[in-house]
C-alpha cells in the first residue's frame, strides 16, 4: 500500500510528463493495477517498510470491530423508530386461509374443461324469491344470483353447490350483478318498479356489504365491468344511455347515447370494443371505448336482450327474446353468418370457456345448447319455471341458470370428466 505522500508524487510526476488523464472507469483500475515502467524507482527497504506498517494497521482494525461486535447487546428494536417504519402489508385473506369467497382472481383455476353437446343436469337448488340474475366470480368458487323480490343476493359455493350467504340490499332489488376482474368488488343494478330507485350498488365481496351506490338512468340493466378493470358500463333501458363509472373514484365520468333500450353489453377482451343489445331497436351496437362512439350497428332477430362474445373474440352471439332465435355476428366484419332457431323467448346467453358452446336460457323453460362449429342447437334441457339468464364458471365445468318462477338454480354438468 503506497503512502499518501508517495500518491502525491506520483500525481505530480504525471502531470510533469503531460501524460493524458485516462478516461473510464477500466482505463483508471488498468492504470492503478499496472503503473507504467517509466515512473521512477522507490527504495525497496521503505515499501517493505511501508506494507508492514499497513498490514499492522489493517489487523488492528479488524481487532477493535470483533471486540466492538463481542461487547455489544443483541439488537433490539427501537419503539421510536418502530412508530415511523413502514409495516408489511397484511396477508390478504386468500393468504391467511383460502375460502370458497376468496376474491382474489389469481387464484389458480383449474384448466379449462372440454364442453359436450348434451351436459346433464347436475343438480337444482332453491334459491328463494325471484333469481334473475347469476355471476360467477373470477376465482370460480362462488356465485351471486340477484334476486329481485327478496331485494337480496344470494351466495353459492360452487364447491358444494349450496347457498353459503343471503345478503340483504337495503338500497333496493337487485336486478343485475356483475364483477370486476379482480373479484373484489361486484357492481349491482338495483331499481324498483316504480323508477324511483335507479343505482349502481358497489359490494365488497369479502364483507358482503354495499360500500357507495351511483345514480345512473333510469332502469340500469345488465351491466358490465371492462376487462381492464377501470370502468362500469351501465345500460339503461328506459332513458336509451349508457353510464359509465370509474372504479377508482365510484363517480360517473361520461353518458353516451345509443339506440333505443339497451339491455346488455360485453367486452372485447383488449376493452376496445363492446357490443350492446338493444332491445327495441332490433340491432346490437358496436362501440369504440377509446373514443367512446358508436362504429355501427348491426340487424339482429326482434329484441336482442343478452349478448356475449367468444373466447377468441371471433364471434358475438346475442338471442333475440320475441323472434326467437340466436344470432351469430363475425367480429372482423361485423355481418351475420348465422341465425339459429331456439327455445320460446331465450333471454340469456353465455359461452362455454372453450368456445366451442353457447348456452340459451329460455323463458319457455329450458335450455337450448348450442354447438358453434355446426350452429346446430345439440340438446334442449328442461329447467325450472321462467329461466331468465345463465353463467358459466371459468374452467367450464358447470353452468348455472336461474329459474325466475320456481325460485331455483338449475346446475349442468357442462364438461366431459
Amino acid at each position: 500500500m503506497d503512502s499518501p505522500s508517495e500518491v502525491t508524487t506520483r500525481r505530480r510526476w504525471r502531470r510533469r510528463r503531460g501524460r493524458p488523464r485516462a478516461h473510464g472507469r477500466h482505463r483508471r483500475a488498468r492504470n492503478q493495477t499496472h503503473p507504467q515502467t517509466t515512473e521512477p524507482q522507490r527504495p525497496r527497504r521503505r515499501r517493505r517498510a511501508v506494507l508492514v506498517g499497513g498490514v499492522g494497521v489493517t489487523v488492528l482494525a479488524v481487532l477493535v470491530a470483533l471486540t466492538v461486535v463481542l461487547e455489544r447487546p443483541a439488537w433490539r428494536p427501537n419503539p421510536a423508530r418502530a412508530e415511523t417504519a413502514p409495516r408489511p402489508a397484511a396477508p390478504t385473506a386468500v393468504e391467511a386461509a383460502p375460502s370458497a369467497r376468496a376474491t382474489s382472481a389469481a387464484l389458480a383455476i383449474s384448466p379449462v374443461a372440454a364442453s359436450v353437446d348434451v351436459p346433464p343436469i347436475s343438480t337444482t337448488i332453491p334459491i328463494g324469491p325471484a333469481p334473475g340474475y347469476v355471476a360467477v366470480a373470477p376465482n370460480g368458487r362462488y356465485a351471486y344470483t340477484a334476486n329481485r323480490e327478496g331485494q337480496s343476493l344470494s351466495m353459492i359455493d360452487t364447491a358444494t353447490s349450496q347457498v353459503t350467504a343471503t345478503v340483504p340490499i337495503a338500497e333496493g332489488p337487485p336486478q343485475f350483478v356483475t364483477f370486476a376482474p379482480d373479484g373484489r368488488r361486484a357492481y349491482l343494478s338495483i331499481y324498483n318498479n316504480e323508477k324511483t330507485v335507479n343505482l349502481v350498488g358497489v359490494l365488497d365481496t369479502e364483507s358482503n356489504k354495499v360500500i357507495g351506490t351511483i345514480p345512473v338512468g333510469t332502469r340500469p340493466f345488465a351491466l358490465a365491468v371492462r376487462p381492464d378493470g377501470e370502468y362500469v358500463y351501465v345500460p339503461e333501458h328506459d332513458t336509451g344511455t349508457i353510464s359509465v363509472i370509474s372504479t377508482a373514484t365510484q363517480k360517473l365520468v361520461l353518458t353516451l347515447h345509443v339506440p333505443p333500450n339497451p339491455h346488455s353489453i360485453a367486452f372485447s377482451k383488449n376493452s376496445r370494443r363492446a357490443y350492446i343489445a338493444n332491445h327495441e331497436s332490433n340491432v346490437i351496437s358496436v362501440l369504440d371505448t377509446v373514443s367512446n362512439t358508436i362504429i355501427t350497428t348491426v340487424q339482429v332477430g326482434t329484441s336482442p336482450h343478452s349478448v356475449a362474445v367468444a373466447p377468441d373474440e371471433s364471434q358475438v352471439v346475442n338471442v333475440n327474446y320475441d323472434s326467437n332465435t340466436v344470432t351469430v355476428i363475425d367480429t372482423a366484419t361485423n355481418a351475420v353468418t348465422a341465425t339459429i332457431p331456439v327455445g320460446v323467448h331465450p333471454q340469456g346467453i353465455a359461452f362455454a370457456p372453450d368456445g366451442r358452446h353457447v348456452y340459451v336460457a329460455n323463458n319457455g323453460g329450458t335450455v337450448s345448447v348450442i354447438n358453434m362449429e355446426t350452429d346446430q342447437v345439440t340438446a334442449t334441457i328442461p329447467t325450472g319455471k321462467t329461466p331468465t339468464s345463465v353463467a358459466v364458471a371459468p374452467d367450464g365445468r358447470y353452468a348455472y341458470v336461474t329459474n325466475l318462477e320456481s325460485g331455483d338454480v338449475t346446475i349442468l354438468d357442462a364438461a366431459k370428466k
